[in-house]
């Protein structure tokens, strides 16, 4: 894959949740797994494999 097919955007809402739209397969699993731990704060957008919903508090972003 190249790197433009793994990009990820983050775009802030009013309500305080974003959604995360995500090719990188490694964020996907990530995400999946949060969902499917914390369907409270973060759950994956119907019929949408690549954008997720995460409520504001848990959203941390960390450099590599």
């Amino acid at each position: 894959m190249t790197m433009c097919k793994l990009e990820t955007m983050i775009y802030a809402n009013e309500d305080g949740v974003y959604s995360v739209f995500t090719l990188n397969l490694d964020l996907k699993k990530q995400l999946a797994d949060l969902a499917a731990q914390h369907p409270e704060i973060c759950w994956r957008k119907v019929k949408d494999e690549t954008t997720y919903q995460i409520k504001d508090a848990a959203v941390t972003i960390h450099p590599n």
